[in-house]
């Protein structure tokens, strides 16, 4: 049966009493609710569950090669699923992408329950299944969060701004992610290079790519108004509570080492534990209490129950280091 939009699900996906599985649920759940305005929950999330067990390899083809030695063909992941109608072997790699999750969440659900990590992960489902779309429109300056810019001379940032802008009016063309258009790291290669016509951008580039070949008049403009451009850089975000002084700094390193220590121990990724976000907060807003440490977004219930005393107490040992070092 063929569905011309997906809004017939909206019954399943807001029954309270039928488990939604996904895998990596954030995107699929803030891009529902985008599009559909959908109602989602409860939620279990195979790769949350996975990760909470100390399982490193917590990709779904991981997961299905690991416990029914399936392999997925690779080159479906970031194929274009744009395109209408679907080919038969899409179809197949999506109902494979899904027909094992049910018994996926069976085998990861045992085994968080023998971890005792349950709370957990009901937790962190809930949270996932409240995510929605923020809403932002583009922001040119949003080029600031691309890994390796900070790197970037004032002048390449200029360029890689309008490289990223070019992009983005790319994907509302195409109605895909900006991702799909371009990567970053190209965009970076040539805000660096900036070169100046197509020669020079096959020199930079020798392996044929189409999205520079088809939209080269694009970004060459991108990169000549980005070297001529007079508009200013955004200033520096600054964080907000009190600087990060040197002390501060000590006791950060010495609960990071803590938390990895214990993270080791349980067989977990460290950000399982705490991430590093967290963990400056903790040291930003210096608790000195259970309370305390409920009153900080960041920190999870389920991890003030299983770690809160434990982290008071570092916190305590680590300052008393520094008054008696």
């Amino acid at each position: 049966m063929l569905l011309d939009t997906l809004k017939p699900l909206a019954p399943l996906f807001a029954n309270p009493d039928i488990l939604k599985i996904f895998h990596g649920a954030d995107y699929d759940i803030v891009s529902l609710k985008r599009d559909y305005q959908f109602k989602i929950g409860p939620i279990f999330d195979t790769a949350l569950a996975a990760r909470a067990v100390g399982i490193k390899q917590f990709s779904l083809q991981s997961l299905i090669q690991q416990y029914f030695q399936v392999m997925l063909a690779k080159k479906y992941q970031k194929a274009d699923w744009g395109f209408r109608p679907l080919s038969k072997a899409h179809l197949d790699y999506a109902s494979l992408d899904t027909v094992y999750l049910d018994r996926l969440y069976r085998i990861l659900n045992k085994a968080v329950q023998e971890k005792g990590r349950s709370d957990q992960v009901e937790e962190e489902c809930a949270l996932l299944q409240e995510m929605s779309w923020n809403g932002k429109p583009f922001d040119p300056n949003s080029y600031i969060r691309i890994k390796g810019v900070r790197v970037l001379s004032l002048n390449d940032q200029k360029v890689l701004r309008e490289l990223v802008t070019t992009r983005d009016q790319l994907a509302r063309q195409r109605n895909a992610p900006p991702f799909k258009v371009i990567s970053s790291s190209i965009l970076i290669e040539m805000a660096k290079a900036h070169p100046e016509d197509e020669d020079a951008m096959n020199t930079l580039f020798p392996k044929k790519n189409r999205s520079i070949t088809k939209y080269l008049p694009m970004w060459l403009r991108a990169i000549s108004k980005g070297l001529n451009s007079q508009v200013p850089l955004p200033e520096k975000e600054k964080r907000s509570g009190p600087p990060m002084t040197a002390d501060l700094e000590k006791i950060l390193k010495s609960l990071k080492s803590w938390r990895n220590t214990l993270a080791e121990a349980e067989g977990l990724e460290p950000a399982m534990i705490l991430t590093g976000n967290a963990l400056t907060e903790i040291i930003r807003l210096n608790p000195g209490s259970i309370d305390d440490l409920k009153a900080i977004p960041l920190i999870r219930a389920w991890q003030i129950r299983r770690y809160g005393e434990n982290l008071l107490q570092e916190i305590a040992k680590a300052k008393n280091c520094l008054k008696n070092p």
